[in-house]
């Protein structure tokens, strides 16, 4: 391997790094302040686990996500790794792993009871082959009890 091909791998995964943050910053910034837009970081035929519970595709997923009390999310933790070993074909395809805290109620009465819960959300992030834009394959999202 030549030191150019590692410089360039070396970008790239920097670049990747920064996108798949940059992604999840916004994710829970839109998720917290603007949900229905929500929908904008799903595919299609997206999936979603949440705390068990199934929903299939992009619009199911927003319309559960859009009916939660109003949050605000903090993140603890963001890791991810390339899932180049499972799709050789896909060079932008990472697992996330995102541990924090939501605090529902927040902004719907400032004065009202909150409830903060831990949670652990894990996703596969990929570039939609149709928008070349940043989407959410799949996810599970889960209440630490």
């Amino acid at each position: 391997m030549t030191t150019t091909n590692t410089a360039d791998q070396q970008k790239k995964c920097r670049e990747d790094a920064e996108a798949v943050e940059n992604f999840s910053k916004r994710y829970y910034d839109i998720f917290d302040t603007q949900r229905h837009n929500i929908h904008k970081f799903y595919q299609a035929q997206a999936k979603l686990i949440w705390n068990g519970t199934p929903y299939d595709g992009r619009d199911v997923i927003a319309k559960h996500l859009v009916a939660l009390p109003s949050t605000r999310h903090h993140i603890y933790a963001l890791d991810f790794f390339p899932m180049k070993d499972l799709f050789p074909n896909e060079e932008t395809t990472y697992q996330v792993f995102v541990s924090g805290a939501v605090t529902y109620g927040a902004a719907d009465n400032p004065s009202g009871p909150k409830e903060k819960r831990l949670f652990s959300h894990i996703f596969v992030l990929t570039v939609d082959v149709a928008s070349s834009v940043w989407v959410i394959a799949n996810e599970c999202f889960r209440f630490h009890e």
